[in-house]
């Protein structure tokens, strides 16, 4: 299970590095052609390690935290984070769990867990709350009382109940209903041939 688990980390290393790698590949995941082309502290590869830490305490405090483990005596400031990450599409990390979950049924083989031979696959969606601005209030909506609004979105997830994997993660418009978002799935894995 060790090495099995050492490839699967090996694999997502390897896509970010393939991405840094390649200015046309990585053109792919940046709002505009000119992101990650200079030099800086928080290079794309670090954007992303940073980001999936899954930060606990204040972003100052994790950014410190993080450029200290990464023996680097400089750190960059919760604004300069935010711009950097501005320049990642989000589609990014769809991809990216597609190389995780990809390569988890690869290297764990006849060790994926099954119900009498087959993956047991549950969808669920849930609403989320986000920051209260006018560009997610205008694109996700949300709902409103008579002293505010408030910025909702719509989450759907397949999930592999006995290997406990998010599979084809979609966030939508709060108004947008789940049963569009199961089918929305299923046409993207028709679409890109995506085997759960």
């Amino acid at each position: 299970m060790l090495s099995a688990n050492v490839k699967i980390i090996t694999e997502l290393k390897n896509f970010i590095a393939i991405l840094s790698g390649n200015r046309d590949a990585l053109i792919k995941f940046c709002i505009s052609d000119s992101d990650f082309t200079r030099r800086r502290k928080l290079s794309f590869d670090k954007l992303v390690l940073l980001v999936t830490s899954l930060c606990k305490k204040t972003l100052s405090i994790e950014l410190e935290k993080f450029f200290e483990e990464m023996d680097c005596s400089l750190t960059c400031s919760v604004s300069a984070f935010s711009q950097q990450r501005r320049k990642l599409e989000p589609v990014f990390f769809l991809f990216w769990n597609m190389v995780l979950y990809g390569s988890y049924y690869l290297y764990y083989g006849c060790k994926v867990r099954r119900w009498k031979g087959y993956r047991v696959i549950a969808a669920d969606g849930s609403s989320v709350s986000l920051v209260n601005n006018p560009s997610l209030l205008s694109h996700f909506g949300g709902q409103s009382n008579q002293q505010s609004n408030f910025v909702l979105a719509k989450t759907f997830y397949h999930y592999d109940v006995l290997n406990e994997l998010i599979l084809l993660p979609q966030i939508k418009p709060y108004r947008y209903g789940e049963l569009n978002m199961a089918y929305d799935a299923i046409d993207y894995r028709r679409r890109h041939a995506v085997h759960l």
